[in-house]
């Protein structure tokens, strides 16, 4: 039986318990720690991991804060995955789902945990106005239903960006009066709709603050990964340390195909079982939604590691 890990994004500290979940594991500890030394050393701040994560969620997503999120979220993920595959064995693949990424490349050694940390960091701090521009919105069609083919068209004639994690929940990325409208038309399609993010993450209205720190991420050291990534962009095996680059670079303002991506790597490299490696619990949710031609088993790290 292949297996695959999977990393969740940015939505993995909604929940308090999820936060919590994992902290008082060593390991977490150690990364958690490394992370506050190499923002001190880098962009000389000093803070604490684990007062944050008591924070409230407003805070925690705040845009200013939104580059420490996500380093928690990485440092957590990596420490979680390196103690699964000590006790269980290495997985098969890894894949991320949007901020999952970072962790998936680190655990697969693609790039450093440093190297992770200090670019995100860099490339947040220079966003000032990207919550202007637009937002990101979630769209879930009724049970039974599914986006068509004239929905999708309809998406693109207006202009937003969209990412299908499953064939009946998408994450668009847009700016404010073209999502006004995919809101009017959830109303008449009976679609539910909730905000994601308070800026337009995975569309084309980021590339402008992608390019800014471009020359940075040149200095990334990228190695050919020491377990096979799956890309959720996409839908495909990436082992080339330049398109691992551009990945890193290029992800916030790319479209996720996360449905597409897991029916592949089921279909082409035979992946029967996924462990959700969270610390949130949505990917998980989601691959119940997502049709294959095989039965697959998806675990949660948190039950795997009760077991411990």
């Amino acid at each position: 039986m292949k297996q695959a890990y999977i990393f969740p994004g940015l939505n993995a500290l909604l929940r308090r318990t999820d936060r919590l979940r994992y902290l008082g594991r060593p390991r977490v500890k150690k990364y958690l720690h490394h992370a506050e030394e190499i923002i001190g050393d880098h962009f000389h701040q000093r803070m604490s991991f684990l007062d944050f994560l008591e924070g409230s969620v407003e805070d925690i997503y705040s845009i200013q804060n939104i580059s420490v999120a996500a380093v928690a979220i990485c440092s957590i993920q990596t420490a979680v995955a390196e103690e699964l595959a000590e006790k269980e064995g290495p997985p098969d693949f890894v894949m991320g789902c949007s901020l999952g990424d970072l962790a998936r490349a680190v655990f697969a050694q693609a790039y450093s945990f440093e190297d992770a940390v200090v670019n995100h960091i860099k490339f947040t701090q220079k966003i000032d106005g990207i919550d202007k521009i637009g937002r990101n919105i979630g769209v879930l069609a009724p049970k039974s239903q599914v986006f068509t083919d004239e929905d999708y068209k309809w998406f693109s004639d207006i202009a937003v960006d969209v990412s299908c994690l499953t064939p009946r929940f998408l994450n668009i990325g847009g700016r404010f009066q073209e999502l006004e409208k995919v809101e009017e038309r959830a109303k008449d399609k009976s679609w539910n709709t909730m905000k994601i993010l308070e800026y337009p993450a995975h569309s084309r209205y980021i590339l402008p603050y992608v390019e800014c720190v471009r020359e940075d991420f040149q200095s990334v050291k990228v190695r050919r990964p020491s377990i096979p990534m799956y890309s959720s962009f996409g839908a495909t095996p990436i082992s080339d340390p330049v398109a691992i680059r551009e990945e890193f670079l290029l992800s916030i303002c790319k479209p996720i195909h996360w449905n597409q991506a897991v029916q592949a790597i089921c279909r082409n490299d035979g992946v029967t079982r996924f462990v959700n490696i969270g610390p949130c619990k949505s990917l998980s949710g989601l691959m119940r939604d997502i049709p294959v031609e095989v039965d697959i088993q998806v675990e949660d790290a948190c039950r795997l590691y009760d077991s411990f």
